[in-house]
């Protein structure tokens, strides 16, 4: 009997001692992938094609960004589009994935650009995707384009960034500070304004307009007559005035003036500069903000609803 309960014991250890090298062997990474057979997408645009949607992938391009921090040359750029027309966004990430070699991931996404065609149908279905991807953080941001997204993509080309999408997340992270005149905001805020109930959702315009310079380094007798079409086509990119939804419908823009009178109001200026006309002289002068405070009261006269608000800036001239 002695015998049998001691034979029993070792089986009993022996098989503790499988189950838990099994258990070591098979933690760990079994589902990781390598990042050099990742795509890290940068910037992902959506615009509306008839009843299909046109959906814009700007991926970085490791390659290109490795030469230019080594020193060295090369005419590859820093990243490229991938665009695909599909139904749904599911259909269009898909579809992506199958032509792409490497695995198309969301974790470096810096903005959302959501075409103004799109804007005005609806971008509800839309949202909906980026609410639910494992992938999508809160603190990205969301953009309303002044016409295609797509073209954002394409020809969007910041002058000191050589990856427009860390152009765009750099300006909005400064933007409180800079008396912005459009309306920065992250995901997480706009998906909170879009379910509120009497709260309209805003986020900043972005539009591209040709260069109003060339850059310093470049010249005109070096280069190619491709490179000069290229250049030509590239274009800055401008946030100013920002889109205004009522639910999930865009249903215009405010002005430069307009959206930052917003942030005023809502009290998510933080300072910045700008000129003020001075009464005494008749002059205009700069008035540099370091702390602002905003009490809003509303007043009530017969049928009509009307709110005093007093901006309480401190500062210097």
């Amino acid at each position: 009997m002695k015998k049998m309960l001691t034979g029993l014991r070792v089986r009993v250890i022996s098989l503790l001692l499988v189950t838990v090298l099994m258990i070591v062997s098979c933690s760990g990474c079994w589902s990781r992938v390598e990042i050099e057979k990742m795509s890290f997408v940068s910037v992902v645009g959506v615009d509306r094609t008839g009843r299909d949607l046109l959906v814009s992938f700007q991926i970085v391009n490791p390659r290109a960004l490795a030469k230019n921090g080594a020193g060295g040359g090369g005419g590859e750029p820093p990243v490229f589009v991938l665009s695909v027309k599909e139904r749904t966004l599911p259909d269009a990430l898909a579809k992506i994935s199958q032509e792409s070699p490497r695995v198309v991931r969301f974790k470096q996404l810096d903005a959302i650009v959501l075409g103004e065609s799109l804007g005005k149908e609806g971008v509800s279905h839309v949202m909906d995707f980026f609410a639910r991807h494992w992938e999508m953080r809160r603190s990205i941001w969301v953009l309303v384009a002044k016409g295609s997204a797509q073209e954002i993509l394409l020809k969007g080309a910041p002058v000191q960034e050589s990856v427009p999408g860390t152009a765009i997340k750099m300006l909005m992270d400064r933007r409180h500070h800079l008396a912005p005149t459009d309306y920065p905001v992250k995901l997480g805020d706009f998906f909170s304004s879009m379910s509120l109930e009497g709260t309209d959702a805003i986020a900043s315009a972005v539009s591209v307009r040709p260069m109003q310079e060339k850059k310093s380094t470049e010249s005109v007798k070096d280069k190619e007559e491709d490179d000069k079409k290229v250049a030509a086509e590239k274009k800055e990119i401008v946030f100013e005035g920002a889109g205004v939804f009522r639910g999930d419908k865009l249903v215009g823009y405010l002005g430069p003036h307009e959206a930052r009178g917003v942030l005023w109001v809502l009290g998510k200026i933080q300072g910045g500069i700008y000129t003020v006309p001075t009464p005494s002289q008749g002059t205009l002068a700069s008035l540099v903000t370091e702390r602002s405070t905003v009490r809003i009261k509303p007043v009530v006269a017969k049928d009509n609803i009307l709110f005093q608000i007093k901006i309480y800036d401190e500062g210097y001239v």
